[in-house]
């Protein structure tokens, strides 16, 4: 992180009443609209103000733009087909920065009031059909549309029968962990995103997913045989999201790591006891929120803190996805896109901090 304002970070935590003062100003300069909004139409547009303000705050405390640019990719797909005019969403966004101005003092004041006036200049010109959220999604006849397709629909059978066709097509476990639950999560999230799938049937894709991944575990780690190392893996506190970091963890069980996979929202306190109990090779943290890479960056620097004999730590997550050297700047050792890079850098870097005797260095 860059930044060090306790006034960003309560922001972030906490923007319902810089919402409120963005929505309000808003309504001042558009009192048109204020006419037209119900109660459920107040409501959605303070929410929209408070994603506005946690974002900008976000990019004002780690100094960085990438995570806002894709927030503002997201809107834009978000608000497809709506009639909301870019216009209205560049006011919305200035309005927002307004608003959290309010709460902070220079140079965070001036920072964020800059900030929101880059995203509304930048908002008009992005393209809604052509980020990684407004996509065509899978090609019909695919592994993938069928298998999505099927957990739409509510049939967690019929995905079971997508993936009992490609496991007798030859395909391996680790297959289809990459190429087909990762790339169908991230379509059912791409399909919630547009609003052609409800809460409740993302909730049902996901969990019928880790279903049918508990499902093909033992085979997973039929060969896996124990090479001594350790791995702790957890996703940021604030975290929902945990597919993909169980993905992780899974791959290295199947490499001969014995995996202690800790889930989603864990507190720091709770791993960095675990980590000092279990004294790991690697520790493999994910986010997907940007507000929550906040989380990992305070671990990595209390593991820092214990010395030059502390484990490596493996980060992931959108946030790092977006913004290119996201991991160096809050301390972390390496990234991974996916479950066989991180796998690949984390034996590497497992042998380069290990001694001739194969033990880890102190």
């Amino acid at each position: 992180m860059v930044r060090n304002s306790r006034a960003l970070e309560e922001l972030i935590d906490h923007p319902d009443t810089a919402a409120g003062r963005a929505l309000d100003s808003l309504f001042e300069l558009r009192p048109d609209l204020r006419l037209r909004y119900d109660e459920r139409s107040l409501r959605l547009a303070r929410e929209d103000m408070a994603h506005h303000v946690r974002r900008l705050a976000q990019s004002a405390l780690s100094g960085e733009v990438d995570s806002l640019k894709d927030y503002l990719s997201w809107l834009k797909v978000l608000f497809r087909g709506l009639p909301l005019p870019d216009e209205l969403i560049a006011e919305s966004l200035r309005c927002a920065a307004r608003g959290a101005a309010g709460s902070l003092k220079d140079p965070d004041a001036r920072v964020i009031l800059e900030l929101g006036e880059l995203a509304a200049e930048s908002y008009a010109g992005l393209d809604a059909y052509s980020s990684r959220y407004g996509g065509p999604g899978p090609a019909p006849g695919t592994p993938v549309h069928a298998y999505v397709r099927s957990l739409v629909d509510g049939r967690r059978d019929l995905a079971g029968k997508v993936v009992e066709t490609e496991l007798s097509r030859g395909r391996s476990v680790r297959d289809l962990y990459l190429d087909l639950f990762q790339p169908a999560q991230r379509e059912i999230g791409r399909l919630w995103h547009v609003r052609e799938v409800s809460v409740a049937q993302e909730h049902f894709a996901t969990a019928a997913t880790q279903y049918l991944m508990s499902e093909l575990y033992p085979r997973l780690i039929s060969q896996s045989r124990p090479n001594g190392r350790v791995l702790v893996a957890a996703s940021a506190q604030g975290e929902l999201h945990e597919v993909g970091i169980r993905m992780v963890a899974d791959f290295f069980q199947s490499d001969g790591w014995d995996s202690r996979y800790f889930g989603a929202n864990l507190p720091a306190e709770s791993l960095l006891a675990e980590v000092d109990r279990l004294r790991p090779d690697l520790i493999a943290l994910s986010a997907t929120l940007p507000e929550n890479v906040r989380w990992i960056s305070r671990v990595v620097e209390a593991l820092r803190a214990r010395g030059p004999g502390r484990p490596a730590v493996l980060v992931g997550g959108l946030p790092f996805l977006v913004s290119e050297g996201l991991w160096r700047r809050i301390g972390a050792d390496a990234t991974g896109s996916d479950c066989r890079e991180a796998l690949v850098t984390g034996n590497r870097i497992a042998a380069e901090r290990s001694g001739p005797d194969g033990k880890a260095r102190t």
